[in-house]
């Protein structure tokens, strides 16, 4: 058994010497060509790429999928466009109805306070009226005069002309068809320069009372 090993082992040291290491005048080993291989796949990638777009399945398949895309995103433009549009617009339109109620309730509180102002006066500027009935009329009268003589005449008050602001007879004459109405005189309002003369002459008005003149009211 041990001379057995001994051969063994030169045999292996023999065959490990017969590899000789390469030596300056050998010739290279010739290796492939990396640029010519990528070239041809290149190529061959290309050439598959353009056959099958210009394929007519591929333009359909293409056009089929690119047309609904391109649909969806210009729709999803043109409406986040069309409502921005109209919020804005809604915005200002929002804003002018918001402005013209504001304007619309300032007028109404202005013109309620007018009117309430224009009560107020009209009731002061009654406190100096009365209204005068039963003095008969006729063509060319003045009010002033006839409300005159019957306060210095008739109720024993000193008035003047100058206590007057105006006076006139109310309502239209009656028609001549209307007999009834057409004897009756007009009423006259006259409206006195101060409430004290109003006061006198409407707290003699009693004095009329048992007389001619017990027709005239006031």
């Amino acid at each position: 058994m041990p001379p057995k090993k001994a051969t063994n082992a030169a045999k292996s040291t023999s065959t490990r010497r017969q590899v000789r290491e390469p030596q300056p005048n050998d010739e290279p080993t010739p290796q492939p060509n990396t640029d010519l291989i990528h070239v041809d796949i290149i190529d061959s990638i290309r050439h598959e790429l353009n056959a099958a777009i210009n394929s007519d399945d591929f333009c359909t398949n293409l056009i089929c999928k690119l047309v609904p895309a391109i649909a969806e995103a210009v729709k999803e433009k043109v409406c986040k466009e069309i409502h921005d549009t109209f919020q804005l617009e809604l915005s200002k339109k929002q804003k002018q109805l918001d402005d013209a109620r504001e304007e619309i309730c300032q007028l109404k509180r202005d013109f309620t306070a007018v009117q309430d102002s224009a009560d107020r006066q009209e009731q002061y500027s009654r406190r100096n009226c009365l209204r005068i009935q039963g003095i008969p009329e006729s063509p060319g009268e003045s009010t002033d005069e006839l409300v005159i003589n019957l306060a210095t005449e008739k109720l024993n008050v000193t008035l003047t002309p100058g206590e007057i602001d105006r006076s006139h007879r109310i309502s239209p004459r009656p028609r001549a068809n209307n007999i009834a109405n057409a004897t009756r005189p007009r009423s006259i309002i006259v409206k006195l320069t101060s409430y004290n003369t109003r006061d006198r002459i409407y707290r003699a008005r009693t004095s009329l009372k048992g007389t001619e003149y017990t027709s005239m009211r006031i």
